[in-house]
């Protein structure tokens, strides 16, 4: 045993737990928007607690990048267009083997728990509600997570789909959710058939499809964009008539 060992307080570590879990839910959950700055004293007194485990739950987000160092302060992190394919092409891949380990393992209840949670989310998506097709999006992903059974494997899908997320909000993609409908589905009839190279070719296919359906929006916005700034600066004709 360590003196660090010795000298860790148990309560402290637990109240940093809570600390960490309660701003990290805030992040996720798009209540600390992308880029707003945040002070270890403004949280703990959101949070009713004392600096010291708000601190050590600062100091992990930051190590995981979900708050950055701005100019001497801290901000929730806004993941750029880079960064933010950089982290679905490792995402693609670690999703892809989680629904092959998952397919071998699922059972008659856990095939029904994704099958609501399916139908939450094409639900969701024909209504318009776009936080319920998120929230659905993320439980079905995070389900298969959780079915194959592999703690290396979670605990590296969930950093990097949390900057998958927080890129979600800094760059809006609402046209994906149509397509991910079908796609999921497909994703789940592997499943259900306990074929595992058949969940995982439909897991790169879906977040392959999602790659190019994001890229095609920020074209269309650059484009918009690019429009909008040459309209403005073109000058305006003056009539000469009579």
């Amino acid at each position: 045993m360590t003196s660090a060992d010795l000298n860790s307080d148990p309560r402290t570590d637990s109240l940093a737990d809570s600390a960490y879990s309660l701003i990290r839910n805030r992040i996720l959950d798009g209540d600390l928007g992308v880029g707003a700055p945040v002070s270890v004293l403004g949280l703990a007194t959101d949070l009713e607690m004392s600096r010291s485990p708000v601190r050590n739950a600062v100091e992990r987000l930051l190590s995981e990048r979900l708050l950055r160092r701005v100019a001497g302060t801290i901000a929730v992190a806004a993941p750029d267009r880079y960064e933010l394919l950089d982290s679905l092409a490792v995402r693609t891949q670690l999703e892809a083997l989680a629904a092959r380990l998952a397919a071998p393992r699922i059972d008659e209840q856990t095939l029904e728990e994704l099958v609501v949670i399916h139908d939450r989310f094409r639900d969701s998506v024909d209504s318009g509600d776009q936080d319920g097709a998120r929230r659905a999006d993320s439980d079905f992903h995070h389900a298969i997570q959780d079915l194959a059974g592999n703690e290396c494997l979670a605990e590296s899908l969930e950093r990097v789909r949390t900057q998958v997320i927080l890129g979600a909000y800094a760059t809006a993609w609402v046209t994906s959710r149509g397509p991910a409908v079908l796609e999921h589905e497909r994703v789940l009839r592997a499943l259900q058939d306990q074929d595992g190279q058949a969940a995982e070719a439909a897991m790169i296919r879906h977040l392959d499809n999602l790659t190019t359906r994001i890229t095609r929006e920020w074209r269309a916005q650059d484009t918009a964009e690019d429009a909008t700034t040459k309209r403005r600066s073109t000058p305006r004709a003056s009539g000469t008539g009579r």
